[in-house]
């Protein structure tokens, strides 16, 4: 087929010719060319067609009675039903084509569409996700539907989130693929001014309801959003005014089990947070550019907790804050074998704590942290994927009483820092049902006690550099519908695996 198209191409062309010779009245008429001869369309006839064998696949295997159509770039479509076993046979010429599958009524799976050039072979395969829906209403307090507000459904299992707006009423649906998931709800962009959560009336994923859609749909995950007070401001330099660009804003409230919570300014040091009514305690962390000297604060001006002031926040307020300079702790973090060790978290704080901040080292493991004049103790915490070993400057112990101590006067300070290699041990922490939990602690110990600590994030998984020997594991839930899970035994010679089911507590 393809030399009958060029020489269409080429007749065209010489059509074209025709045309501008007939146009030009000086033309000769020895340059007329003799009128052209029928050409097919380039496009396969009918009686090019040949049966092509088409697979539609699941996540379970072939998917029977669903509707195959194969489109032609370009061209018409034919369509055909697969059998029981996932296979339907239509007769196609060649070409390139979009082929979509469509899952019988009811099938908990999404269409699937693949572009296939049957050029040179007579089959294909589309498949098909799984797909499972996560609906319910957003209302206010009042008891209305809150249209436009957002909804994200959090996998445990992958990186996606899904999201989607409410509607009419409230009502909102998320499509996702079965599994399990955690759901992020936001009020609507219309200045309602309406706390954020994570279903149902958490203040982080950590602490939120799992939503099963394995089996299932989950129908009915209602919620309903609070109206908060509004804090906002800007974060300047005390030193010369500078707007202070992804500072961050954190409070802690007194009377409501929330942990500290934390927003950042934007590019011109300006922030709007919204939080139940409250009294809180507020802390204001520079942004970690390498160039500045600022230093964090409580509020108000203060540089150590024991000195904060209580903030009432029963009302919408404002505040600007004004950070101070310091002087800096800076220095490089390597491998006992001079390798740099990047986007570790260098944390420097008082053996009694008075205010952590942490900031990552660079690509070739050099750090910086301005702070106050202090005597500190450092912590080193290698990313998750390092085999690094965390711990306490200089011999990377995970306790603090073995640390040796820095002083920072009133000039800059050098510290560098060099991490013994060991091999991983990981795994993903579940409870009974399968769901991943988030937040577990896992700790690591040998005939001494407790000596290397983990946190699985919100996939279940966590990872811990130590050094090759036996040990025991214990594992403890963040929430109270898991029971712990004590002294299990690993030999770690090298990068090792070690997953665990928390089992139920029994109680309702």
């Amino acid at each position: 087929m393809r030399p009958r198209r060029a020489t269409a191409h080429r007749l065209v062309a010489a059509a074209a010719l025709v045309l501008v010779a007939s146009c030009t009245p000086s033309a000769p008429p020895s340059a007329l060319v003799p009128p052209l001869p029928a050409v097919p369309l380039p496009f396969p006839s009918a009686s090019a067609s040949r049966p092509v064998s088409v697979e539609a696949v699941g996540p379970a295997g072939p998917v029977g009675g669903a509707s195959v159509c194969a489109t032609l770039l370009g061209g018409t479509t034919r369509c055909g039903t697969t059998g029981r076993d996932g296979r339907a046979v239509v007769e196609l010429p060649r070409g390139i084509y979009d082929i979509r599958a469509t899952p019988p009524t009811g099938a908990r799976m999404a269409e699937g569409v693949a572009t296939v050039d049957l050029d040179d072979s007579t089959s294909a395969v589309v498949t098909l996700e799984g797909r499972a829906t996560i609906s319910g209403t957003v209302r206010d307090e009042r008891g209305q539907g809150l249209p436009g507000a957002e909804v994200c459904a959090h996998s445990l299992e992958t990186d996606a989130v899904p999201c989607a707006a409410a509607g009419d009423g409230g009502r909102y649906a998320v499509d996702v693929r079965p599994g399990f998931y955690k759901l992020e709800i936001s009020g609507p962009p219309n200045g309602s001014r309406l706390i954020p959560q994570w279903a149902r009336g958490r203040a982080s994923s950590d602490e939120a309801d799992v939503v099963d859609t394995r089996t299932a749909d989950a129908t009915g995950v209602d919620v309903v959003l609070r109206p908060g007070v509004v804090l906002s401001g800007t974060v300047v330099s005390a030193h010369d005014g500078s707007p202070q660009k992804d500072a961050q804003v954190c409070t802690y409230a007194f009377s409501i089990p929330l942990g500290w919570d934390c927003d950042r300014t934007d590019k011109n040091g300006r922030y709007t947070l919204i939080r139940e009514p409250d009294t809180y305690w507020i802390w204001v962390i520079p942004p970690g550019d390498r160039s500045s000297r600022a230093i964090y604060q409580y509020y108000a001006g203060a540089l150590t907790g024991v000195d904060a002031t209580p903030f009432d926040l029963r009302r919408d307020r404002s505040l600007d804050v004004a950070l101070p300079e310091g002087p800096v702790l800076r220095g490089r973090v390597t491998t006992t074998d001079g390798a740099p060790v990047a986007l570790a978290l260098v944390c420097v704080d008082t053996p009694f704590p008075t205010g952590k901040i942490c900031r990552t080292t660079a690509d070739d493991g050099t750090y910086q942290v301005a702070t106050r004049p202090e005597t500190y103790v450092v912590n080193v915490v290698p990313p998750a994927d390092s085999d690094a070993i965390a711990g306490y400057w200089p011999n990377a112990v995970p306790d603090w009483t073995k640390a040796r101590p820095i002083a920072v006067g009133p000039g800059d300070a050098r510290v560098d820092i060099a991490l013994p290699r060991g091999v991983r041990l990981g795994g993903t922490i579940r409870d009974a049902s399968g769901a991943p939990v988030e937040a577990a602690t896992v700790n690591v110990n040998d005939a001494s006690g407790p000596h290397y600590f983990g946190t699985t994030d919100i996939h279940g998984h966590y990872s811990i550099a130590l050094p090759r020997g036996d040990y025991t594991v214990d594992v403890f839930p963040p929430r109270i519908d898991a029971l712990s899970v004590v002294g299990q035994r690993v030999s770690v010679t090298g990068d090792v695996g070690l997953d665990v089911v928390l089992p139920r507590t029994g109680l309702p």
